[in-house]
């Protein structure tokens, strides 16, 4: 199946998340995810409600209500747990390094502070400045190159898995 007809041709194939032993995520074919209300349950593989997004089999249909978003789904390398993004990215400096002393940087990478952490100064939640979520994966690895990065991980939301 080709990516959505070139729908999803703005977000990168895959994604690592992690520092050096990072995760990679590859795009799932024959999946897509719907951002945004109505949550159509029926329709969906899985539903995250209180993120308002719902993971759909099959070619996305149009059109979407006012303030809806698609994005393509990921899974990782070699595994079948379906994962989405958010748009947001868990951005950590190495010790001694706080976010709030990158912003200028962050901002120069397309990114904007969404959450501080007042227990860990040294990282944050970011999303691009202009809330897209491709820019926010196509993005991660400007934030790796800034000076001080220890770890970026996308935020990819899951199914529980029960061991």
């Amino acid at each position: 199946m080709s990516r959505a007809g070139g729908l999803f041709d703005g977000f990168p194939q895959r994604i690592a998340a992690g520092a050096a032993n990072a995760v990679v995520y590859e795009q799932k074919p024959g999946y897509f995810a719907r951002h945004g209300e109505p949550l159509i349950e029926e329709e969906a593989e899985v539903v995250f409600e209180p993120e308002q997004i719902t993971i759909v089999r099959g070619p996305p249909a149009t059109p979407l209500a006012p303030g809806q978003a698609l994005s393509p789904v990921y899974a990782p390398l070699g595994g079948n747990s379906l994962a989405v993004p958010t748009g947001q990215v868990f951005l950590r400096f190495r010790a001694g390094e706080t976010v709030a002393a990158h912003r200028e940087a962050l901002q120069q990478a397309g990114f904007t502070i969404t959450r501080e952490l007042d227990v860990a100064p040294q990282a944050a939640w970011i999303g691009a400045s202009s809330g897209s979520i491709a820019e926010a994966l196509s993005g991660l690895p400007r934030l790796r190159a800034i000076d001080g990065v220890e770890s970026v991980e996308p935020q990819l939301l899951m199914q529980r898995a029960w061991r």
